[in-house]
């Protein structure tokens, strides 16, 4: 007799996955069409009927996954989306897909952790002090709110920390197998394709969705892209990350096919990236290619990829000098007002203004002995105890100072080790591994993580953005596969 709970399980799953899928999908695509067009909304129809065909189709593989593993997925897909696609007011805040899920997920871990234990493997997890000092980081966080200025303003931040933070919780318990982290590789790519092509939509077409703040600027600005964030420096930093996820799967993929469609995705991204302006993240990926270039490659690949930039810049400069030399151009001169400024001396400039977000940072750090000023409260000491001037800019804009300025030195100092141990396990997994996606995914997540250490100086915040926790869950969760699976392998007594 089938066992009942696995098929209460699968129908679950069918009628979770059918309504979501139906709400996100309808509502994004009628409410975005107007109804007195009967040729768009027909469009829109036959759009959404392809789309649930596709779910209709795929449905047999679903079937194969287990319920939370799923779940976790969608989680996943939908945390690249964020506001950008379905946007629902519900009192003092907005649901969006990912908050819809994450409120589906909480409750089915917390079941799993409570009552089926066995399916979290809690003694399986071979990173306990890196989740300890997440926990570490939530409490200390919850105990600033007690000498915060704006209690508000600490709790919005903590919602936003405890959020992202379980993100890391629910893949590093969750997910056991390669064939789930491929799977997780994978939507992180189609998603990284799907957002650069609206990118390029945003600067070619100059439209931009509801959420843009270029909607609100001048008509000359309407050409930079920000595919479904608020603006361009966030969108420019999910490039800088993403892009070494895709090299990995170029690099490591035997199929042509998917090589030259992985390298299109690249080639437009990087166009894409350049008309985001976001100067730090002009320095990001030269950083990870060159990391990349030095340590993850070897002497063919070298060779070749010398050769095939040497042929490919000739091509270039042959084909479309105009548009090289434009684009080169407006590159070097973003990247040469970082280091000279030809604005009067009574006015502040851009680069001004970060370094004076850096400097007001530190000071508030001081003023605070060390323990930092309190859980998100750095935009208000910005606003009210600001040193020096920054043009009514409130946010840090510099994710590594957003640390030290709110949590103090242990949370800041944490986290700093963290990262490079991170970098450190992720290098050793590369070096060590032996199967072709186990090199795919170390690389990936390696260039991303040496291209956030810039990135994040970008965005405003980082706190409240997705990919910053799914990049580090991805490679907190996969260093914790790598330590379970050379634990499990058989002894064999040497000769």
């Amino acid at each position: 007799m089938p066992d009942l709970r696995n098929i209460l399980e699968s129908k679950i799953t069918q009628v979770i996955l059918a309504l979501l899928f139906a709400a996100f999908a309808g509502s994004w695509l009628l409410g975005r069409v107007p109804v007195q067009s009967p040729v768009l909304l027909s469009g829109a129809l036959v759009g959404y009927i392809i789309l649930i065909a596709v779910f209709l189709a795929a449905r047999p593989v679903i079937q194969e996954i287990p319920f939370t593993t799923l779940l976790f997925y969608l989680l996943v897909f939908t945390s690249f989306l964020g506001a950008g696609i379905l946007s629902i007011p519900a009192g003092p805040i907005t649901m969006f897909p990912y908050r819809i899920v994450y409120m589906v997920m909480v409750p089915v871990f917390l079941y799993l952790a409570l009552y089926r234990r066995e399916g979290l493997q809690w003694d399986k997890v071979k990173i306990k002090p890196v989740l300890y000092f997440h926990l570490f980081w939530v409490l200390y966080a919850l105990f600033s709110l007690s000498w915060t200025r704006s209690f508000s303003m600490g709790a919005v931040d903590l919602i936003f920390l405890v959020i992202g933070i379980s993100l890391i919780f629910f893949m590093v318990l969750l997910l056991k197998k390669e064939e789930e982290y491929i799977h997780v590789y994978w939507i992180w790519l189609v998603m990284f394709a799907v957002l650069t092509a609206i990118g390029l939509w945003n600067h070619v077409t100059h439209n931009h969705l509801a959420i843009s703040r270029i909607n609100q600027v001048a008509d000359y600005q309407k050409g930079i892209p920000t595919s479904v964030f608020v603006n361009e420096n966030d969108f420019a930093s999910f490039i800088s990350v993403s892009f070494f996820l895709a090299l990995a799967f170029v690099h490591r993929t035997k199929s042509w096919l998917l090589k030259a469609a992985g390298g299109s995705v690249m080639l437009v991204s990087l166009y894409v990236l350049v008309y985001t302006s976001s100067r730090a993240n002009y320095i990001a990926i030269p950083l990870g290619l060159l990391f990349w270039f030095v340590f993850l490659t070897n002497r063919n690949v070298k060779k070749a990829l010398i050769l095939l930039g040497a042929a490919g810049g000739v091509a270039l400069a042959a084909m479309y000098p105009a548009k090289l030399m434009a684009v080169v151009t407006k590159v070097e001169g973003i990247l040469i007002s970082l280091m000279t400024s030809d604005a009067p001396e009574a006015e502040i400039t851009s680069v001004d203004i970060r370094s004076n977000l850096i400097k007001n940072a530190w000071l508030f750090f001081e003023r605070s002995f060390g323990f930092g000023i309190g859980s998100g409260n750095s935009k208000y000491y910005l606003m009210h105890f600001a040193e020096y001037p920054t043009k009514g800019i409130i946010n840090v804009h510099n994710w590594w100072m957003e640390i030290l300025a709110n949590y103090g030195a242990m949370i800041f100092i944490g986290y700093i080790l963290l990262y490079l141990w991170v970098i450190l396990q992720l290098f050793r997994i590369f070096r060590q591994s032996y199967t072709r996606y186990e090199k795919m995914i170390s690389e990936g997540l390696l260039g991303g993580m040496i291209a956030f250490s810039l990135s994040c100086i970008s965005p405003s915040s980082q706190i409240s953005l997705n990919y910053l926790w799914l990049l580090f869950a991805f490679s907190l969760s996969f260093i914790n596969y790598w330590r379970v699976k050379q634990n499990e392998r058989p002894y064999r007594p040497m000769k």
